[in-house]
Protein backbone atom coordinates (compact mmCIF):
# COMPACT_ATOMS: atom_id res chain seq x y z
CA UNK A 1 0.00 0.00 0.00
CA UNK A 2 0.96 3.46 -0.64
CA UNK A 3 2.39 5.30 2.11
CA UNK A 4 0.97 8.40 1.18
CA UNK A 5 -2.87 7.27 0.62
CA UNK A 6 -2.74 8.47 4.14
CA UNK A 7 -1.57 11.66 3.65
CA UNK A 8 -2.82 13.12 0.41
CA UNK A 9 -5.31 15.47 -0.22
CA UNK A 10 -8.45 14.38 -1.64
CA UNK A 11 -10.87 17.06 -0.82
CA UNK A 12 -11.59 18.25 -4.25
CA UNK A 13 -12.84 14.32 -5.30
CA UNK A 14 -14.09 13.24 -2.24
CA UNK A 15 -17.14 12.16 -0.71
CA UNK A 16 -17.90 13.77 2.40
CA UNK A 17 -17.16 12.05 5.81
CA UNK A 18 -19.60 11.56 8.62
CA UNK A 19 -18.15 14.68 10.69
CA UNK A 20 -19.70 16.65 7.95
CA UNK A 21 -23.22 15.21 7.27
CA UNK A 22 -24.82 17.91 9.53
CA UNK A 23 -23.53 20.89 8.50
CA UNK A 24 -23.94 19.75 4.87
CA UNK A 25 -27.89 18.54 5.75
CA UNK A 26 -28.25 22.02 7.57
CA UNK A 27 -27.80 23.92 4.17
CA UNK A 28 -29.62 21.75 1.78
CA UNK A 29 -32.33 21.47 4.02
CA UNK A 30 -33.06 25.59 3.13
CA UNK A 31 -33.34 24.37 -0.17
CA UNK A 32 -36.95 24.41 -1.48
CA UNK A 33 -36.97 22.75 -4.90
CA UNK A 34 -34.61 20.10 -3.20
CA UNK A 35 -36.84 19.07 -0.42
CA UNK A 36 -39.96 18.97 -3.11
CA UNK A 37 -37.59 16.59 -4.88
CA UNK A 38 -37.58 14.21 -1.84
CA UNK A 39 -40.80 14.30 -1.04
CA UNK A 40 -41.62 12.96 -4.71
CA UNK A 41 -40.48 9.52 -3.43
CA UNK A 42 -41.25 10.09 -0.09
CA UNK A 43 -45.03 11.25 -0.68
CA UNK A 44 -46.25 10.22 2.26
CA UNK A 45 -44.17 12.85 4.36
CA UNK A 46 -44.52 16.45 4.66
CA UNK A 47 -41.62 18.70 4.05
CA UNK A 48 -40.88 19.92 7.99
CA UNK A 49 -40.98 16.04 8.33
CA UNK A 50 -38.38 15.60 5.57
CA UNK A 51 -36.21 18.45 6.72
CA UNK A 52 -36.49 16.92 10.60
CA UNK A 53 -35.65 13.18 9.24
CA UNK A 54 -32.73 14.75 7.17
CA UNK A 55 -31.70 16.82 10.38
CA UNK A 56 -31.49 13.79 12.69
CA UNK A 57 -29.02 11.46 10.83
CA UNK A 58 -25.23 12.06 11.81
CA UNK A 59 -23.90 9.67 9.27
CA UNK A 60 -23.82 9.06 5.35
CA UNK A 61 -24.56 5.10 5.96
CA UNK A 62 -28.02 6.66 7.64
CA UNK A 63 -28.86 9.40 5.04
CA UNK A 64 -28.35 6.54 2.54
CA UNK A 65 -30.79 3.65 4.18
CA UNK A 66 -33.63 6.07 4.88
CA UNK A 67 -33.68 8.57 2.21
CA UNK A 68 -31.60 6.76 -0.56
CA UNK A 69 -32.78 3.56 -0.40
CA UNK A 70 -36.29 4.26 -0.02
CA UNK A 71 -36.23 6.74 -3.03
CA UNK A 72 -34.70 4.13 -5.10
CA UNK A 73 -37.54 1.26 -3.59
CA UNK A 74 -40.11 3.81 -4.97
CA UNK A 75 -38.36 3.89 -8.60
CA UNK A 76 -38.38 0.53 -8.55
CA UNK A 77 -41.93 0.27 -7.61
CA UNK A 78 -43.54 2.85 -10.18
CA UNK A 79 -41.12 2.46 -12.65
CA UNK A 80 -40.62 -1.21 -13.14
CA UNK A 81 -42.06 -4.66 -14.08
CA UNK A 82 -40.49 -6.39 -12.16
CA UNK A 83 -36.44 -5.77 -10.81
CA UNK A 84 -34.13 -8.83 -10.22
CA UNK A 85 -30.69 -9.77 -9.28
CA UNK A 86 -28.08 -12.82 -9.80
CA UNK A 87 -24.69 -13.47 -8.02
CA UNK A 88 -25.20 -10.95 -5.39
CA UNK A 89 -24.73 -13.62 -2.23
CA UNK A 90 -21.21 -14.84 -3.90
CA UNK A 91 -20.09 -11.56 -2.55
CA UNK A 92 -17.99 -11.07 0.77
CA UNK A 93 -19.50 -7.92 2.79
CA UNK A 94 -16.31 -8.28 4.29
CA UNK A 95 -14.29 -7.76 1.08
CA UNK A 96 -13.45 -4.19 -0.68
CA UNK A 97 -14.41 -4.31 -4.82
CA UNK A 98 -14.39 -2.36 -7.22
CA UNK A 99 -17.77 -2.91 -9.11
CA UNK A 100 -17.16 -1.75 -12.69
CA UNK A 101 -20.63 -1.90 -14.64
CA UNK A 102 -21.99 -1.50 -17.86
CA UNK A 103 -23.18 2.36 -18.25
CA UNK A 104 -26.68 2.85 -19.70
CA UNK A 105 -28.02 5.56 -17.31
CA UNK A 106 -26.63 8.51 -15.69
CA UNK A 107 -28.00 7.74 -12.17
CA UNK A 108 -29.40 4.59 -11.80
CA UNK A 109 -26.39 2.07 -12.80
CA UNK A 110 -24.77 2.94 -9.85
CA UNK A 111 -27.80 3.15 -7.84
CA UNK A 112 -29.67 0.10 -8.22
CA UNK A 113 -26.19 -1.85 -7.75
CA UNK A 114 -25.45 0.34 -4.87
CA UNK A 115 -29.48 -0.51 -3.09
CA UNK A 116 -28.35 -3.84 -2.97
CA UNK A 117 -26.10 -3.44 -1.10
CA UNK A 118 -27.65 -0.99 1.11
CA UNK A 119 -30.58 -2.99 1.58
CA UNK A 120 -28.68 -5.91 2.32
CA UNK A 121 -27.48 -6.78 5.98
CA UNK A 122 -23.89 -6.99 6.42
CA UNK A 123 -23.53 -4.93 3.81
CA UNK A 124 -22.99 -1.12 3.26
CA UNK A 125 -23.14 1.45 -0.03
CA UNK A 126 -20.31 1.60 -2.49
CA UNK A 127 -18.38 4.99 -3.06
CA UNK A 128 -19.51 5.84 -6.11
CA UNK A 129 -17.49 7.63 -9.31
CA UNK A 130 -19.20 10.52 -11.04
CA UNK A 131 -18.30 13.19 -14.10
CA UNK A 132 -17.58 16.40 -12.99
CA UNK A 133 -19.53 17.35 -15.92
CA UNK A 134 -22.71 16.49 -14.02
CA UNK A 135 -21.85 18.55 -10.88
CA UNK A 136 -21.80 22.30 -12.01
CA UNK A 137 -25.56 22.50 -9.68
CA UNK A 138 -23.75 23.15 -6.23
CA UNK A 139 -26.85 21.88 -4.66
CA UNK A 140 -26.64 18.67 -6.67
CA UNK A 141 -22.80 18.21 -6.16
CA UNK A 142 -23.71 18.45 -2.06
CA UNK A 143 -26.71 16.14 -2.50
CA UNK A 144 -24.50 13.37 -4.34
CA UNK A 145 -21.32 13.78 -2.35
CA UNK A 146 -23.87 13.08 0.28
CA UNK A 147 -24.65 9.72 -1.39
CA UNK A 148 -21.04 8.67 -1.20
CA UNK A 149 -20.30 10.15 -4.77
CA UNK A 150 -16.09 11.26 -5.39
CA UNK A 151 -15.60 13.17 -8.90
CA UNK A 152 -13.85 12.30 -11.45
CA UNK A 153 -12.43 15.33 -13.75
CA UNK A 154 -13.00 15.78 -16.90
CA UNK A 155 -12.02 18.00 -19.70
CA UNK A 156 -8.87 19.07 -18.80
CA UNK A 157 -5.66 19.63 -20.63
CA UNK A 158 -3.31 16.80 -21.16
CA UNK A 159 -0.96 17.02 -18.33
CA UNK A 160 -3.60 18.37 -15.82
CA UNK A 161 -5.44 14.83 -17.05
CA UNK A 162 -2.32 12.63 -16.11
CA UNK A 163 -2.21 14.51 -12.70
CA UNK A 164 -6.17 13.85 -12.23
CA UNK A 165 -5.99 10.39 -13.05
CA UNK A 166 -3.11 10.13 -11.04
CA UNK A 167 -4.93 11.58 -8.24
CA UNK A 168 -8.19 9.52 -8.49
CA UNK A 169 -6.38 6.22 -8.98
CA UNK A 170 -4.95 7.00 -5.61
CA UNK A 171 -8.34 7.79 -4.32
CA UNK A 172 -9.98 4.60 -5.12
CA UNK A 173 -6.87 2.68 -3.59
CA UNK A 174 -7.35 4.95 -0.44
CA UNK A 175 -11.11 3.87 -0.19
CA UNK A 176 -10.86 0.21 -1.05
CA UNK A 177 -7.56 -0.28 0.98
CA UNK A 178 -7.70 2.54 3.76
CA UNK A 179 -11.56 3.08 4.07
CA UNK A 180 -12.16 -0.86 3.58
CA UNK A 181 -15.05 0.47 1.10
CA UNK A 182 -16.04 -0.99 -2.21
CA UNK A 183 -16.37 1.22 -5.29
CA UNK A 184 -18.45 1.55 -8.37
CA UNK A 185 -17.10 2.83 -11.80
CA UNK A 186 -18.24 2.50 -15.36
CA UNK A 187 -16.45 0.32 -17.72
CA UNK A 188 -15.97 3.73 -19.87
CA UNK A 189 -17.06 7.13 -20.03
CA UNK A 190 -20.17 8.14 -20.85
CA UNK A 191 -22.97 6.00 -21.68
CA UNK A 192 -23.09 3.30 -24.32
CA UNK A 193 -25.93 5.18 -26.09
CA UNK A 194 -26.02 2.40 -28.48
CA UNK A 195 -26.03 -0.81 -26.46
CA UNK A 196 -22.44 -1.60 -27.06
CA UNK A 197 -21.08 -2.57 -23.80
CA UNK A 198 -17.19 -2.11 -24.12
CA UNK A 199 -14.71 -1.28 -21.59
CA UNK A 200 -11.98 1.29 -22.57
CA UNK A 201 -8.80 0.29 -21.53
CA UNK A 202 -7.25 3.65 -20.60
CA UNK A 203 -9.80 3.14 -17.55
CA UNK A 204 -7.90 0.51 -16.45
CA UNK A 205 -4.86 2.91 -17.01
CA UNK A 206 -6.24 5.16 -14.59
CA UNK A 207 -6.50 2.01 -12.12
CA UNK A 208 -3.24 0.73 -12.41
CA UNK A 209 -1.51 4.38 -11.84
CA UNK A 210 -1.08 3.35 -8.16
CA UNK A 211 0.54 -0.11 -9.08
CA UNK A 212 3.80 -0.55 -7.17
CA UNK A 213 5.20 -3.54 -8.97
CA UNK A 214 3.35 -5.73 -11.58
CA UNK A 215 0.46 -5.02 -12.76
CA UNK A 216 -1.49 -7.88 -12.85
CA UNK A 217 -0.98 -8.01 -9.15
CA UNK A 218 -1.85 -4.72 -8.76
CA UNK A 219 -5.37 -5.07 -10.56
CA UNK A 220 -6.25 -8.74 -8.97
CA UNK A 221 -5.61 -6.85 -5.45
CA UNK A 222 -8.74 -4.55 -7.01
CA UNK A 223 -10.85 -7.06 -6.55
CA UNK A 224 -12.99 -6.14 -10.24
CA UNK A 225 -16.09 -7.35 -10.63
CA UNK A 226 -17.98 -7.32 -13.55
CA UNK A 227 -21.51 -6.39 -13.25
CA UNK A 228 -24.10 -6.10 -16.18
CA UNK A 229 -27.46 -4.13 -15.58
CA UNK A 230 -29.96 -5.25 -18.35
CA UNK A 231 -33.01 -2.68 -18.84
CA UNK A 232 -35.99 -3.84 -20.92
CA UNK A 233 -36.68 -0.63 -21.84
CA UNK A 234 -34.05 2.63 -21.74
CA UNK A 235 -36.59 5.65 -21.23
CA UNK A 236 -33.70 7.93 -22.60
CA UNK A 237 -33.58 5.89 -26.24
CA UNK A 238 -35.60 8.02 -27.62
CA UNK A 239 -33.54 11.27 -26.61
CA UNK A 240 -30.76 10.01 -27.22
CA UNK A 241 -31.12 9.29 -31.06
CA UNK A 242 -30.33 12.99 -32.29
CA UNK A 243 -27.05 12.15 -31.17
CA UNK A 244 -26.59 8.64 -32.78
CA UNK A 245 -28.04 10.11 -35.34
CA UNK A 246 -25.19 12.87 -35.81
CA UNK A 247 -22.71 10.76 -34.84
CA UNK A 248 -23.69 8.47 -37.43
CA UNK A 249 -23.43 11.48 -40.30
CA UNK A 250 -20.23 12.28 -38.84
CA UNK A 251 -21.36 15.51 -37.34
CA UNK A 252 -20.31 16.54 -33.68
CA UNK A 253 -23.23 16.58 -31.59
CA UNK A 254 -23.96 19.73 -29.68
CA UNK A 255 -25.83 18.96 -26.29
CA UNK A 256 -28.03 21.40 -25.13
CA UNK A 257 -28.28 23.55 -22.13
CA UNK A 258 -29.50 20.97 -19.20
CA UNK A 259 -29.74 18.28 -21.61
CA UNK A 260 -27.69 16.18 -18.68
CA UNK A 261 -30.40 17.37 -15.76
CA UNK A 262 -33.35 16.06 -18.60
CA UNK A 263 -30.99 12.48 -19.56
CA UNK A 264 -31.22 11.77 -15.41
CA UNK A 265 -34.50 12.92 -14.56
CA UNK A 266 -35.96 11.05 -17.45
CA UNK A 267 -34.40 7.84 -17.01
CA UNK A 268 -35.13 7.89 -13.22
CA UNK A 269 -38.89 8.53 -13.44
CA UNK A 270 -39.04 6.69 -16.99
CA UNK A 271 -40.59 3.44 -18.01
CA UNK A 272 -38.01 0.41 -17.86
CA UNK A 273 -40.16 -2.64 -17.94
CA UNK A 274 -37.93 -5.66 -16.49
CA UNK A 275 -34.64 -4.42 -14.90
CA UNK A 276 -31.66 -7.42 -13.92
CA UNK A 277 -28.52 -6.80 -12.58
CA UNK A 278 -25.93 -9.46 -12.60
CA UNK A 279 -22.84 -9.46 -10.12
CA UNK A 280 -20.38 -11.32 -11.51
CA UNK A 281 -17.11 -13.24 -9.60
CA UNK A 282 -13.46 -11.64 -9.42
CA UNK A 283 -12.17 -11.68 -12.49
CA UNK A 284 -8.50 -12.39 -10.87
CA UNK A 285 -8.74 -15.94 -11.83
CA UNK A 286 -8.73 -14.88 -15.23
CA UNK A 287 -6.03 -12.16 -14.99
CA UNK A 288 -3.85 -15.44 -13.94
CA UNK A 289 -4.81 -17.12 -17.18
CA UNK A 290 -3.58 -13.78 -19.78
CA UNK A 291 -0.86 -14.97 -21.75
CA UNK A 292 2.63 -12.72 -22.69
CA UNK A 293 1.63 -9.09 -23.56
CA UNK A 294 3.76 -6.90 -25.63
CA UNK A 295 3.19 -3.58 -23.59
CA UNK A 296 1.66 -2.54 -21.35
CA UNK A 297 -1.27 -1.38 -23.37
CA UNK A 298 -1.69 -4.45 -24.91
CA UNK A 299 -2.06 -6.14 -21.50
CA UNK A 300 -4.61 -3.97 -20.64
CA UNK A 301 -6.88 -4.55 -23.66
CA UNK A 302 -6.54 -8.66 -22.72
CA UNK A 303 -7.87 -7.37 -19.02
CA UNK A 304 -10.71 -4.75 -21.23
CA UNK A 305 -11.77 -7.97 -23.34
CA UNK A 306 -12.30 -10.24 -20.17
CA UNK A 307 -14.22 -7.77 -18.54
CA UNK A 308 -16.32 -7.74 -21.82
CA UNK A 309 -16.99 -11.04 -22.08
CA UNK A 310 -18.18 -11.00 -18.61
CA UNK A 311 -20.64 -8.32 -19.10
CA UNK A 312 -21.93 -9.00 -22.46
CA UNK A 313 -22.46 -12.87 -21.70
CA UNK A 314 -24.15 -11.77 -18.37
CA UNK A 315 -26.57 -9.56 -20.41
CA UNK A 316 -29.78 -10.50 -19.70
CA UNK A 317 -31.98 -10.42 -22.71
CA UNK A 318 -35.63 -9.36 -23.47
CA UNK A 319 -37.90 -9.06 -26.43
CA UNK A 320 -37.27 -6.17 -26.91
CA UNK A 321 -33.78 -7.09 -27.58
CA UNK A 322 -34.75 -10.05 -29.86
CA UNK A 323 -37.57 -8.30 -31.72
CA UNK A 324 -35.14 -5.48 -32.90
CA UNK A 325 -32.11 -7.70 -33.58
CA UNK A 326 -34.74 -9.78 -35.74
CA UNK A 327 -36.19 -6.25 -37.50
CA UNK A 328 -32.43 -5.19 -37.77
CA UNK A 329 -31.29 -8.13 -39.37
CA UNK A 330 -34.46 -8.77 -41.90
CA UNK A 331 -34.87 -12.17 -39.92
CA UNK A 332 -36.76 -14.32 -37.31
CA UNK A 333 -34.35 -16.26 -35.43
CA UNK A 334 -35.87 -15.02 -32.13
CA UNK A 335 -39.20 -15.40 -33.32
CA UNK A 336 -39.99 -17.78 -30.48
CA UNK A 337 -39.22 -15.40 -27.93
CA UNK A 338 -41.80 -12.62 -28.59
CA UNK A 339 -45.17 -12.74 -30.24
CA UNK A 340 -46.41 -10.88 -33.25
CA UNK A 341 -48.67 -8.73 -31.13
CA UNK A 342 -45.31 -8.15 -28.86
CA UNK A 343 -43.49 -7.41 -32.02
CA UNK A 344 -45.95 -4.54 -33.66
CA UNK A 345 -46.36 -2.89 -29.98
CA UNK A 346 -42.40 -2.95 -30.53
CA UNK A 347 -42.49 -1.63 -33.83
CA UNK A 348 -44.85 1.21 -32.84
CA UNK A 349 -43.77 2.07 -29.34
CA UNK A 350 -39.77 2.65 -31.78
CA UNK A 351 -41.83 4.85 -34.03
CA UNK A 352 -43.63 6.54 -31.42
CA UNK A 353 -40.13 7.41 -29.43
CA UNK A 354 -38.52 8.92 -33.14
CA UNK A 355 -41.78 10.85 -33.48
CA UNK A 356 -40.79 12.37 -30.14
CA UNK A 357 -37.72 13.28 -31.27
CA UNK A 358 -38.76 14.81 -34.83
CA UNK A 359 -36.87 12.43 -36.97
CA UNK A 360 -39.66 10.61 -38.34
CA UNK A 361 -38.22 11.53 -41.47
CA UNK A 362 -34.40 10.60 -40.84
CA UNK A 363 -33.65 7.25 -42.75
CA UNK A 364 -30.80 6.28 -39.96
CA UNK A 365 -33.35 6.96 -37.31
CA UNK A 366 -34.57 3.35 -37.16
CA UNK A 367 -32.09 1.22 -37.54
CA UNK A 368 -30.07 3.22 -35.47
CA UNK A 369 -32.93 2.78 -33.04
CA UNK A 370 -32.95 -0.86 -33.52
CA UNK A 371 -29.49 -1.07 -32.86
CA UNK A 372 -29.55 0.43 -29.40
CA UNK A 373 -31.25 -3.16 -28.25
CA UNK A 374 -30.10 -5.40 -31.00
CA UNK A 375 -26.56 -4.78 -30.07
CA UNK A 376 -26.68 -6.57 -26.62
CA UNK A 377 -27.73 -9.86 -28.52
CA UNK A 378 -24.83 -9.16 -31.44
CA UNK A 379 -22.02 -9.27 -28.53
CA UNK A 380 -23.97 -12.50 -26.49
CA UNK A 381 -23.64 -14.11 -29.82
CA UNK A 382 -20.20 -13.03 -30.12
CA UNK A 383 -18.86 -13.92 -26.73
CA UNK A 384 -20.64 -17.56 -26.97
CA UNK A 385 -19.21 -18.72 -30.23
Amino acid sequence: MKKNFLMENFDDIRCYNDDEYLSVATMLVKEPILLHGIQKYHPDMTIDQIKDLLLSFRSLDEFQFNIVKKSLERVIKTTMTEFSVDGFFNLNPNLSYIFMSNHRDIVLDSGLINYQLIKQSGFVGCEIAIGSNLLKNPIVKALVRLNKSFMVKRNLPMQEMIEASKQLSNYIQHVLKVKKKSVWIAQREGRAKDGNDTTNPGLLKMLCFSAQGSIIEHLKELNIIPVTISYEYNPCDGIMLPDLVAKAKGIAYQKQPGEDNIHMATGIDGFKGNVHIYFGQPINEKLNKIGEAKNKNELLKLVAEIIDKEIQINYKLWKSNFIAFDLLEGISLYANEYSPEEKQTFIEYVEKQIRKVQLENEPLAKPLFYEMYANPVRNKIKQLT
